[in-house]
């Protein structure tokens, strides 16, 4: 299987090269996003700050409410108004320019944008709520935008991702172009993705996942760190 130092050479050999990324803990670290909220939520609900205190930027996980269980808060009544205080924001302009990239990950879709791939990212934050601040956060972090490129977005925050996803496969074809690499972080969205476009690699990065993850295909291609591309 082909690594991700290899993909480069691959893209610039493959005809009308495209490379699919997702956003959300494959190419940005949501922890900074999840832990503003967090900080404000204990300034709002004082009972808050002696388990945040015993968090960090690097503790914050998939779900802030089992962060905090995790240090010790049982507080079912807290943990939900905690939950719909984080809800209401994490999925907004605002807060979602607040993500930082993964080190490694803007140079390494620069080196595949560079080789000449067709750079499409794909991803459930919904278009409406998220669209303005995840153009916004591409185009400051470095990314590569513009020609050659495309943000494709759920059209409803209801939409469940695994669904949208599945639904893109059809835009994704209609381009014409020969889908080359997928960069994911759910199991299940790196499987579907693999079963649709065999010829491609799938790629899985051990970053967070959602709870229950599904069993990943033992075709798709486990990597650390973009940074291990660009060695």
């Amino acid at each position: 299987m082909v690594t991700i130092r290899e993909m480069p050479a691959l893209v610039r050999q493959t005809p009308r090269p495209l490379c699919i990324f997702d956003l959300d803990s494959t190419l940005f670290n949501t922890a900074p996003r999840n832990w503003r909220i967090l900080q404000e939520a204990a300034a709002c609900y004082p009972a808050l700050a002696p388990f945040v205190a015993r968090l960090g930027l690097s503790a914050m996980g998939y779900t802030l409410t089992d962060d905090l269980r995790r240090v010790g808060c049982s507080d079912e009544e807290m943990l939900n108004t905690v939950h719909e205080f984080w809800r209401v924001r994490f999925f907004t302009n605002e807060y979602v320019v607040l993500d930082t990239p993964y080190p490694g990950a803007v140079a390494y879709v620069q080196r595949l944008y560079e080789a000449g791939a067709f750079v499409y990212y794909l991803s459930g934050r919904d278009e409406p709520g998220m669209g303005a601040g995840t153009r916004a956060a591409l185009r400051q972090h470095g990314f590569p935008c513009g020609t050659g490129t495309t943000l494709h977005l759920k059209p409803a925050f209801e939409m469940p991702d695994i669904e949208f996803k599945k639904e893109a496969f059809a835009d994704i074809e209609h381009l014409g172009m020969t889908v080359v690499a997928v960069f994911e972080n759910e199991p299940a969205n790196a499987n579907a993705f693999k079963e649709r476009f065999p010829n491609a690699t799938v790629f899985f990065i051990r970053t967070i996942t959602s709870k229950n993850p599904a069993p990943l295909r033992p075709d798709v291609v486990p990597f650390n760190s973009f940074e291990e591309g660009l060695s």
